[in-house]
């Protein structure tokens, strides 16, 4: 078995990191190998420093490679991503087989949900945050698109995992 991604993406705040992190849970709880790798920790791996356009390039770049290191290692790979360009999304899906989950919830609430206050300092231009400093390019084609502001956490996977069932990932 070739390896598979679930790819979560959304705005910073929208819920896709607990959502991959339970998602993970639930797959290694079933005794299915997975992998949850979170932007942030992309970034680590990548630099330290602040987003900005290059960097962001450098680290897709970066998680193009390490998806194609992967897709023979008969894991489920989940990522959490803002991947806020249509480009960054399609480029994943052209190396492995993909699902692709959107999480989306207003400004409002993506705002009243940040506790790291990146959309603040955004708003100072302090701080380059993709999808708000540059426009979020709409998915076209996700296989799940669910809005956290309506649906708990625990919805949210049980649709998953009901994707994950129809398409006999799981």
């Amino acid at each position: 078995m070739s390896s598979k991604l679930i790819l979560i993406t959304g705005m910073s705040a929208s819920g896709k990191t607990t959502l991959a992190s339970r998602l993970n849970d639930a797959l290694r709880e079933r005794g299915i190998f997975s992998l949850h790798v979170d932007g942030i920790e992309f970034r680590n791996m990548v630099s330290n420093h602040l987003f900005d356009r290059n960097s962001i390039e450098e680290m897709f770049s970066f998680i193009r490679n390490f998806t194609e290191v992967m897709k023979e290692k008969n894991v489920i790979l989940i990522y959490s991503l803002v991947a806020h360009k249509r480009s960054q999304r399609e480029s994943l899906k052209r190396i492995i087989d993909t699902l692709h989950i959107h999480l989306e919830a207003s400004l409002n609430v993506l705002k009243s949900r940040d506790y790291k206050g990146v959309y603040e300092r955004a708003d100072k231009e302090e701080f380059f945050l993709p999808g708000y400093s540059e426009r979020y390019e709409d998915p076209i084609g996700e296989d799940l698109l669910l809005d956290s502001s309506k649906l708990s956490v625990e919805k949210e996977l049980e649709l998953v995992l009901d994707l994950l069932k129809s398409r006999r990932w799981i």
